[in-house]
């Protein structure tokens, strides 16, 4: 997925916030670009949604993050709606990426909604040949009353060792900023290898904008993809009752 944006001679790369509806994505961009506003382009942008506020298609956020070797790196930050109803956009947004961060809300519903968004996500990946795309979870809401503990996130997720979960608070900005530059770590390090086979300029060069992204989104809204449809019902039956 990673471009090579030659007028301004920056590698781009693009990073996700994955999950289900409420566990604090959006929250997560408005965070960052608190955090990082110097090295943001613009704030953060939502196409569409809901009179609450809810993600209706993604939220975007461009960020300068430093180096990829001797490359300047400019990371798109995409939310993806987290309803079911739009399964759809969200698979569309799952399929080009670099990175994922999958947010979870620190209860036992939240954790079985993350559960869900796992699979579904793990279905997205593998439909277009991208499983090795690296994932951090992060243990979302843990300033809610009753929290669990990023050991029991982890723990009820199944995570192995390797796995990275990041305990956070996105309201308040609590384990935002490592989140993302744990995500990127991990980003650059998997873009290398393939910088050592062509360097930066084998890179598509074609970089998309919100823009662009949203009127594709708009032109395939009647399309019906079965990888979809197949993804979703795995995920539905990954946890009992849901």
């Amino acid at each position: 997925m990673a471009h090579f944006d030659f007028e301004r001679g920056e590698v781009v790369v693009r990073i996700v916030y994955d999950g289900l509806a409420t566990a604090g994505k959006t929250a997560n961009l408005r965070s960052l670009h608190a955090a990082f506003s110097k090295r943001a382009k613009k704030g953060v942008y939502a196409p569409a949604e809901t009179p609450t506020g809810r993600t209706l298609y993604f939220d975007w956020l461009e960020l300068l993050v430093g180096y990829l070797d001797d490359w300047p790196l400019r990371c798109q930050i995409l939310t993806v709606p987290g309803q079911f109803a739009y399964a759809e956009r969200r698979f569309r947004l799952l399929r080009d990426i670099d990175g994922v961060v999958l947010v979870c809300e620190s209860t036992p519903k939240g954790v079985d909604a993350a559960r869900i968004a796992s699979v579904f996500l793990g279905k997205a990946l593998d439909a277009c040949g991208n499983a090795d795309v690296p994932i951090v979870f992060q243990a979302n809401k843990q300033d809610l009353p009753g929290a669990l503990s990023p050991e029991e996130v982890a723990a009820r997720l199944g995570l192995g060792e390797r796995r990275r979960l990041i305990p956070a608070s996105a309201l308040h900005g609590d384990g935002v900023r490592v989140t993302l530059l744990t995500a990127l770590d991990l980003v650059r390090e998997r873009l290398r290898h393939r910088l050592r086979r062509g360097g930066a300029q084998a890179l598509s060069a074609h970089t998309e904008t919100a823009e662009e992204l949203y009127a594709a989104m708009l032109a395939a809204e009647d399309t019906v993809d079965a990888e979809v449809a197949q993804a979703l019902d795995a995920a539905l039956r990954s946890v009992p009752g849901a």
